[in-house]
């Protein structure tokens, strides 16, 4: 069976519509690689040259991305750089790619609800991007109180990380019960975070300054990595549209989009 590329689209966006993203980001169609049918689709987290490889192999025909291929200041296609290199490559394989990036980020049952659920949070509620006021973090309450380090153990049995993968910003025994999260990179919510009664928050990409910040607002903070917070994406959004288009096409999630970071 097969859709129209643009049929897949509507599902997608029905999904997670483009028009709630982010002033900043690009999310939406990337690459239309031509008036195709679409047998089968592929998810994942962003595109690597494994990724493509991947779809190779698969021989999909379109690839729905969280991260945006093209983002930030992009002019010109140069096959010498690596996402002009992507391009390229995708572009003559007959492959189209698809980014949702905060849209999912803010949907009820996006990344920011998939790792809440997972660690336990309850009566969770939306932070305010300052922007639209629309949902792009969550606060919520923990079962049971519990310390920092406890928190970093459940961290990293419900993210399947090691604890060295972690960095943590606060005193090991500080009482936890009220957490807010933003997956990917949210040290831009720290603040929100503090003002909302969050003893923690979990979060990626924190940079240095961002710690002595977290520490002057007596806010203690968890970087679980970019990758680590959002690698639920390319099962969770699979799922969604594997459900909306109801058998149609394939729909795969990635196994080799992986964290670029290693532990030596």
């Amino acid at each position: 069976m097969a859709m129209k590329l643009e049929d897949v689209v509507a599902k997608i966006e029905e999904i997670a519509s483009p028009d709630t993203q982010e002033s900043w980001d690009n999310s939406g169609i990337q690459l239309a690689a031509g008036p195709v049918e679409i047998h089968s689709v592929l998810t994942t987290l962003e595109i690597t040259d494994a990724v493509i490889e991947e779809a190779d192999e698969e021989g999909v025909d379109l690839i729905v991305t969280h991260h945006p291929l093209i983002f930030g200041s992009l002019k010109s296609i140069d096959y010498r750089d690596m996402v002009g290199a992507y391009i390229v490559r995708l572009l003559n394989m007959g492959v189209s790619v698809y980014s949702c990036h905060t849209p999912f980020d803010k949907l009820d049952g996006g990344n920011n609800d998939f790792l809440a659920e997972l660690i336990g949070l309850k009566d969770t509620s939306g932070f305010s991007s300052g922007a639209d006021l629309d949902m792009i973090g969550r606060v919520g309450q923990l079962e049971q109180e519990m310390t920092l380090v406890e928190a970093l153990d459940l961290l990293s049995v419900k993210l399947e990380m090691d604890p060295e993968q972690f960095r943590a910003v606060g005193k090991p025994d500080s009482v936890i019960k009220t957490v807010g999260i933003c997956t990917g990179a949210g040290a831009d919510l720290m603040e929100l975070a503090a003002a909302n009664g969050c003893q923690l928050f979990v979060t990626g990409d924190l940079k240095y300054h961002d710690a002595q910040k977290a520490k002057a607002l007596g806010l203690a903070v968890i970087d679980a990595g970019h990758y680590g917070t959002e690698k639920s994406f390319a099962g969770n959004f699979a799922d969604k549209l594997i459900e909306k288009t109801g058998g149609q096409i394939q729909v795969l999630a990635s196994d080799v989009d992986i964290d670029p970071f290693e532990m030596l």
